[in-house]
């Protein structure tokens, strides 16, 4: 699919710039440039992945030779080029080419290369009460560092290790990682312009990025003890992107169609773990037995999108404009068919489909006012799965209930959104504009529920005199049912479970207990708690961090001093709640901005900022059972 599209972009190129050689060729040639000779330097007294997380020349300590170039060339009438180069070390470059043909051609290029510190989680906060530990003795949930600080012999919560397995030279090793990643991204844009066409613009682009190096991958296994651990997951990813596409005039209508095809390929090694058996009878462990398999898989995926935009200008400053987008996305999932099934076959499959309009209109000289709609629907009706594994313990009597349902993905949703903007200018040099939106996010899950948010906003600019300028803006948000937690907690409100005595609002299952007879069971067997029976049904807790109400304020005051003089001051604040979960966070953000430019070949620029963010929130607690 790649190699064809390669071509006809390389195609494209040759014919345009045969078409213009010959009027290039006959032309003066003019050619400028200069050349900066640099070196950078770095030491680093700190965790570089914090203080040099985008590196900056190198990653390690030292200096690195970094040169710059500026070439420009006149090639005739109506043809120009410039070749820009800047370089500061092996892994942080830019390089960038324009092209201009006689206005029939135009080329752009631009390859950069980076280097980015990944975070580095040392699992040290981990730890959390367990299974049947009403006690909260601590730590049932355990480490490599923590199993290695447990005396000869001991464990925590049942769990187990493989013979051979030194926890602690693991924890050392995965301590010592350096997760660096490597990112490099051609990109390329042409225009075409057929004489015989001059109201159409063929156009065509193409970006590879690649991205090399290291990422640390987290896993965790259960049952009785949740031991989790970090491992190094070796990253060797290529993004490649190809489009197509005109932009047509035609009179009073502008016609826009865009084709894009992505392909992403990841050829790195998949991260293995070792997962422990289960140590409770009754606490069956469906995806893994005891042994070391793979985790943290990157699938291949592809996408194709077909984006029409059409605008036209009508007259008295109107104008109206539509937009239509189509995506499919297939994401293969064949490796993992052993441990689940999907439903319809071994790919997920997203489509995306969107709608959008906007009209804009003048009453008279002092007022503007535009109406914008927009829709978007994800359908993953496809993208359902269940456990092979659950249907054969049940068929074994493991548990009393059928697992016959399929899991339905959190990604489909339609999404609503309309919104108004006004512009008043009230005086000369004073304009006021006011805005609503509001958005409907509809989700299919219905355990998701639906959030709407209403935005208000409103803002004033004026220029009091030639020295004095200022702008000032408020928005206000109502949001209802943000999405994240909203039904959490586990066992909310089980008759058959115990709520917390500390007073948090959580309520547990004390498993050990539950040993009386089940109808549905032989009357020897003990009546067990299931996370799919008991667990997921109950939860009710309301538990997240996004507020339902927030108002936002902004002051920029500019004082131009004298004519290379001038001072800036700029004020935020933020107060976001939630009431339902006790959640209230204030923000000030205060600052001030000095320029000054001595002459008119050097200016000067000292700015300063304060930031104060003061959080209250129901603090979250591990809280694992099973």
């Amino acid at each position: 699919m790649r190699q064809p599209q390669s071509w006809l972009l390389a195609l494209l190129s040759v014919l345009a710039l045969m078409s213009t050689a010959a009027t290039a060729s006959a032309e003066e040639k003019i050619f400028g440039g200069h050349v900066e000779v640099g070196a950078t330097g770095i030491n680093t007294k700190d965790n570089a992945a914090r203080v040099n997380e985008y590196v900056r020349g190198r990653s390690e300590d030292g200096l690195s030779f970094a040169p710059k170039l500026f070439v420009e060339g006149d090639l005739g009438e109506h043809s120009a080029f410039e070749l820009e180069a800047d370089a500061n070390g092996p892994r942080d470059q830019q390089f960038n080419m324009e092209l201009d043909a006689g206005r029939i051609f135009r080329l752009g290029l631009d390859y950069q290369v980076l280097e980015h510190w990944k975070d580095h989680e040392t699992l040290d906060q981990m730890g959390a009460t367990g299974r049947d530990d009403t006690g909260g003795s601590q730590p049932s949930v355990t480490t490599d560092k923590i199993f290695s600080n447990l005396p000869a012999g001991a464990s925590v919560g049942g769990g187990t290790l493989p013979v051979g397995y030194d926890p602690l030279q693991a924890y050392t090793e995965e301590l010592s990682n350096d997760y660096l990643v490597t990112r490099r991204e051609l990109k390329s844009e042409a225009a075409l312009v057929i004489p015989a066409l001059p109201n159409v613009i063929f156009h065509a682009g193409m970006r590879i990025e690649k991205r090399q190096g290291m990422e640390q991958a987290i896993g965790m296994t259960k049952c009785d003890s949740c031991h989790v651990s970090a491992v190094d997951k070796k990253i060797d990813e290529v993004t490649e992107d190809y489009t197509f596409g005109a932009t047509g005039k035609f009179g009073l209508l502008t016609v826009d169609y865009e084709y894009l095809t992505r392909t992403f390929s990841e050829s790195g090694s998949t991260p293995f773990r070792y997962y422990e058996d289960a140590q409770n009878g009754t606490a069956y462990n469906m995806l893994y037995e005891n042994g070391d398999y793979p985790f943290g898989r990157t699938p291949d995926s592809e996408k194709d999108s077909h984006a029409l935009k059409a605008r036209i200008d009508l007259p008295k400053d109107t104008s109206l404009t539509a937009s239509y987008v189509k995506s499919d996305i297939e994401s293969s999932k064949s490796q993992t068919q052993g441990e689940y099934l999907l439903l319809d076959g071994s790919t997920l499959k997203s489509e995306y489909e969107s709608f959008g309009g906007k009209l804009a209109t003048k009453f008279g000289k002092n007022l503007r006012l535009s109406l914008r709609g927009s829709m978007y629907d994800i359908d993953v009706n496809g993208n359902e799965m269940y456990y092979p594994a659950r249907d054969a313990a049940n068929a074994a009597a493991a548990w009393p209930e059928t697992n016959t349902d399929a899991w339905h993905s959190a990604e489909a949703r339609k999404v609503k959104e309309v919104g108004a903007d006004l512009v008043y200018r009230l005086a000369r040099g004073t304009t006021l504009r006011l805005g609503y939106e509001f958005e409907e996010v509809d989700r299919d899950v219905e355990e998701l529920l639906e959030t709407d948010t209403h935005t208000l906003k409103a803002s004033v600019k004026t220029r009091l005199n030639k020295a004095l300028s200022g702008n000032l803006s408020y928005q206000f948000q109502k949001i209802d049912d943000p999405l994240p937690g909203a039904h959490v907690g586990i066992a909310q409100g089980d008759p058959l479970a115990i709520q917390d005595p500390l007073g948090s609002g959580l309520w547990y299952y004390n498993t050990a207990l539950m040993n009386t007879p089940n109808d549905q069971l032989p009357a020897a067997t003990p009546d067990n708690t299931w996370y799919w029976t008991d667990v997921y049904p109950n939860r009710q807790l309301t538990s997240t961090i996004l507020p339902d109400e927030v108002h936002e304020a902004k002051l920029s005051t500019t004082w131009a001093i004298s004519a290379n003089k001038a001072a800036t001051f700029f004020a935020r604040v933020r107060q976001a709640e939630n009431d339902e979960v006790e959640f209230e966070q204030t923000t000030y953000v205060p600052g001030v901005s000095l320029w000054y430019a001595p002459n008119g070949k050097m200016n000067l620029t000292m700015a300063y900022t304060f930031n104060k963010q003061e959080t209250e929130n129901q603090m979250c607690v591990g809280w694992y059972h099973g």
